[in-house]
């Protein structure tokens, strides 16, 4: 206890200089956590920008040579999914869409993406009916000009106005409006919310082909993809006539994989490039305590000479050190603190705190260095020779 009470006095005795010694530590720690924050706000942004479109799909790209000869892929992948990988499979639809202007009465909106779906379509693009009812395989069979509403267009077009049972033109085609879609993307436009679905059999009158060569399965869980992905390619290797054409599988959870993948290199490599601070800071620990040990010669001489040890006089520096290393590190966290919940909702609208393993890794880091860098000054005290520390003006 004497120590400690020692090593704060000599801390709070010169405040100015010992703020000055816990700068580069202070601005080490705060670097280490708002960098990490910040990458992992990126990464769960992005993490929920995947999620609206909806994980666990499966793409199915088929491309002919041989257009003549082509099969109805979508058709045969809908009644395989939907049939032998029930199981494993909650939903088929196409994977096709357009930019058209839709209109209603004097309001014209000027381009918004219009999707070609199945009735499994708000199930594989993770959209939830608001109100209404949603595309139904009858529509799909009678190629019905029917469509359902992302909220934005809803708002857009109808204010206050119940849409269902109102009719949109859509490219220039009159769509009886049979539902609306829960807002899932802001509301605003250009984004998922300025989408509008119709019937996958209504591209003949808009796109004017009933080619399909598209499609996207939706999967249970992410632990039955790779069971799903086998599946397909042994039934397309049967379906497909390489001479005809060919197909590739893509693994909608692959980009958002290799996203976190880069996201956690990238923390560490950014909390890396911070830590340098922290050693910048430990370097200017040593330095002060270089400092504190010369004007602290003579009273160093004479607990020397009434026979205090050396390991006591090395614990009082190395413990001067580790507290001037800690105040710095926790001033650090709470800067660390409060700057990533400032630039968290500034830059992704979310309330982002440093994770508590970095923060508490930050923090004994800071200390040890703090401790580390302390050492040559400490033992530089404690081999100085009684008579000559005396002897010091």
């Amino acid at each position: 206890m004497n120590s400690l009470r020692m090593a704060l006095d000599s801390i709070t005795e010169k405040k100015g200089r010992s703020f000055l010694t816990m700068l580069g530590i202070i601005i080490g720690v705060t670097a280490v956590l708002v960098l990490v924050a910040m990458v992992t706000g990126y990464n769960s942004d992005m993490t929920a920008y995947y999620e609206k479109m909806g994980v666990n799909k499966v793409t199915v790209q088929v491309s002919w040579y041989d257009a003549t000869r082509a099969s109805n892929v979508m058709g045969q992948l809908y009644e395989y999914g939907n049939n032998d990988l029930s199981d494993w499979v909650e939903g088929v639809t196409p994977d096709l869409s357009t930019s058209l202007p839709l209109q209603y009465g004097g309001t014209t909106i000027d381009s918004s993406t219009v999707y070609f779906g199945s009735d499994q379509f708000s199930t594989c693009y993770n959209y939830t009916l608001e109100s209404g009812r949603d595309i139904v395989t009858q529509d799909i069979e009678n190629r019905s000009l029917v469509c359902v509403l992302g909220s934005y267009l809803a708002d857009s077009l109808f204010q206050y106005s119940d849409p269902v049972g109102k009719t949109v033109t859509i490219g220039g085609y009159p769509f009886l409006v049979v539902g609306t879609y829960y807002q899932k993307d802001g509301g605003v436009e250009d984004s998922m919310d300025d989408a509008v679905v119709i019937p996958y059999s209504a591209n003949r009158e808009i796109l004017l082909s009933d080619q399909i060569n598209n499609i996207i399965l939706k999967v249970k869980t992410s632990n039955d993809m790779d069971t799903v992905i086998n599946k397909l390619t042994s039934y397309l290797n049967e379906t497909i006539d390489t001479a005809v054409g060919e197909y590739s599988l893509e693994d909608g959870n692959s980009a958002m994989t290799e996203s976190n993948d880069e996201m956690t290199s990238l923390s560490v490599v950014l909390g890396g490039i911070a830590s340098i601070a922290l050693l910048v800071g430990g370097i200017g620990i040593m330095n002060i305590m270089l400092v504190t040990v010369t004007e602290r010669t003579r009273e160093i001489g004479i607990k020397k000479s009434i026979g205090a040890p050396r390991g006591e006089i090395i614990g009082q520096f190395l413990l001067e050190a580790a507290i001037l290393s800690a105040m710095g590190g926790l001033i650090g966290i709470a800067l660390g603190y409060l700057l990533s919940a400032i630039l968290g909702k500034v830059m992704y609208d979310l309330i982002l705190f440093p994770n508590t393993l970095v923060t508490a890794g930050a923090f004994a880091f800071s200390v040890a260095i703090g401790m580390i860098f302390g050492i040559y000054p400490a033992l530089k005290a404690s081999n100085l020779q009684p008579v000559d520390a005396l002897r010091a003006d």
